[in-house]
């Protein structure tokens, strides 16, 4: 048998008596070791996360900075303007882009037609209506249209006055649309700038347009919106003023009426 290395069996009794190998517990040591590791893991993912998102606001605020000061850009948002009843486009810097049509119509039951005294009492604003029209325009519905004062100006209630030759108000049998607001006309029609005339109703300045956009290749291909092209020939007239605060639109859609229809029962308009 080897004889013990004494100075090595001394040091181990040293180490024994100062520190018992029954008594020695590494865990809490260890477990503090791994719980700092995981909250030093922890702080380094919620700061890293926090970098990305305030680079991915940085981004968002500098793209959306350089399409409002890029001139393109801005001549773009601003192709599109509303003039009291009607909105145009400004078709020679309009790029061409297919436009779905829908796939089906879906036809809608609207509410019955209310009577012109039912009107006044819910509307806050001064309403005028014709006292001439057409005499094959036999056929009248009357409503009131809800929308969101905070993004239009007015009082939140647009009148739609629709008259027709047939009880079903048949668009293609010729249809007279009268939309009223004390404020732009919500949800206009839209229309090619290069068509509005400066005309004057009842004293009061006002825009006129005849035509209208076709889908089937007929029209202007000088003047087009997406796929469809400005047709002078179709039989749609629009006409559109303000007068002691409110917006008058008249829109004529297969009737055969001109400027001069449409001047006529503005000219009847009263409000009594």
């Amino acid at each position: 048998m080897k004889e013990k290395n004494q100075p090595h069996w001394a040091m181990l009794e040293i180490a024994e008596k100062e520190a018992p190998g029954s008594t020695i517990n590494l865990w809490p040591r260890v477990k503090a070791q791994v719980i700092s590791s995981v909250d030093k893991g922890s702080r380094t993912i919620m700061s890293r996360r926090m970098k990305q998102f305030a680079f991915g606001l940085m981004l968002a605020l500098l793209l959306i900075g350089s399409l409002y000061f890029v001139p393109s850009a801005r001549a773009f948002a601003t192709n599109i303007i509303q003039r009291m009843g009607i909105a145009f486009v400004d078709t020679r810097h309009y790029e061409a882009a297919p436009i779905q049509a829908p796939a089906e119509v879906i036809k809608v039951t609207p509410p019955p037609s209310l009577s012109i005294e039912e009107i006044r009492q819910r509307i806050s604003f001064k309403l005028m209506i014709p006292t001439w029209l057409p005499d094959d325009l036999i056929y009248v519905h009357r409503s009131i249209h809800e929308y969101d004062p905070a993004e239009i100006e007015g009082s939140g209630q647009k009148v739609s006055i629709e008259y027709g030759r047939t009880a079903d108000l048949d668009f293609q049998r010729g249809v007279l649309f009268l939309s009223v607001n004390d404020g732009a006309i919500p949800a206009p029609p839209l229309l090619a700038e290069s068509r509005e005339q400066t005309v004057t109703v009842n004293g009061h300045s006002g825009i006129y347009v005849y035509g209208g956009w076709q889908d089937d290749g007929r029209g202007d291909p000088t003047t087009k919106m997406g796929n469809l092209q400005w047709d002078d020939q179709a039989d749609d007239a629009y006409l559109t003023w303000t007068q002691d605060g409110v917006t008058y639109l008249l829109e004529a859609h297969n009737l055969e009426a001109d400027l001069d229809v449409l001047l006529r029962i503005a000219e009847s308009m009263t409000s009594e």
